[in-house]
């Protein structure tokens, strides 16, 4: 159970990187610091409409660990998209 738990910290901890240092988000990034097009930065996280933004390198990784997370429950692919969706971007 630790084991798990330090994995989703570290896959945080790298979302939380990888979105303050990510080449392709540099567009996105001077919108935010300009706060036009729905993006902004807070704290040096680039947030589009209040929500994270996930960048490619790591979606696979977190989409994978919020289906694992809520598989006792047997959500379907829908209510994970829905689930993450409503916290990133």
């Amino acid at each position: 159970m630790l084991a798990l738990i330090q994995e989703y910290i570290d896959l945080i901890d790298e979302i939380l990187q990888t979105n303050r240092t990510a080449t392709n988000l540099a567009r996105a990034r001077k919108l935010g610091q300009n706060s036009k097009g729905s993006y902004t930065l807070d704290n040096r996280l680039l947030k589009y409409q209040r929500r994270l933004v996930v960048p490619e390198s790591v979606r696979t990784d977190l989409i994978t660990a919020s289906y694992c997370s809520l598989a006792i429950a047997y959500p379907s692919k829908s209510k994970t998209r829905k689930l993450v969706k409503t916290r990133y971007y």
